[in-house]
């Protein structure tokens, strides 16, 4: 079985959009018990706290929801959109400094069976459909707020982390706007959604 190394404190404790380009390559994990769900992450999404008008902690907003945005980088932000699909953050920066970066887009490497189970899919088409959104991704990996929200990925004890990967040129790098947010006005145009080249070339799948 591969062994992963766990990504600390210290990844998450930088500047937001340092963060999220490169979590690009490296690999989100569940483990259980019995099995290990394994995914590389292909695209994410910059939120940059009191100043973005996209973010959920924009104005340092702190409510019952948010208020796990200011805890220590390496949080994991867990919240439910349009009542059914879950959606996996990592909290960034200094404590009390409310950014994180969402996990958009990721790539199966371990574990299929169990994402197909997750997902109750039973025909094998395009795996990688499995976990291309959000809400696909939280599913597969059995992620829910419940199970997740405001544990501390970079602690031994939580079963769902981060990993090293392998570096990522930034020739691969896509920077576009992100999704879903044509409520930021200004804000909705920043490019913040960052995502890997699937070029013959440089493939990264």
């Amino acid at each position: 079985m591969t062994k992963y190394q766990r990504l600390n404190r210290e990844f998450f404790s930088r500047e937001t959009k340092q963060v999220a380009s490169e979590l690009l390559g490296t690999y989100l994990i569940r483990e259980t018990e019995t099995s290990r769900i394994v995914g590389r992450i292909i695209e994410v999404e910059a939120y940059l706290g009191s100043n973005d008008k996209a973010c959920h902690s924009y104005n340092m907003k702190k409510t019952e929801r948010t208020k796990v945005m200011y805890q220590i980088p390496g949080t994991l932000y867990v919240y439910i959109i349009y009542g059914l699909h879950h959606c996996l953050n990592v909290i960034t920066e200094p404590e009390g400094l409310p950014c994180a970066v969402l996990i958009r887009k990721l790539y199966p490497v371990e574990g299929i069976d169990n994402m197909l189970k997750n997902r109750k899919i039973t025909i094998r088409k395009n795996y990688k459909n499995l976990v291309d959104g959000p809400g696909k991704l939280c599913q597969a990996f059995n992620i829910t707020k419940n199970k997740f929200n405001g544990k501390d990925s970079c602690s031994s004890e939580v079963k769902l982390y981060f990993a090293q990967g392998y570096p990522v040129d930034y020739e691969i790098i896509i920077k576009s706007t992100r999704i879903g947010i044509e409520y930021a006005q200004e804000d909705k145009d920043l490019l913040l959604r960052y995502s890997l080249v699937n070029d013959k070339n440089k493939s990264i799948y």
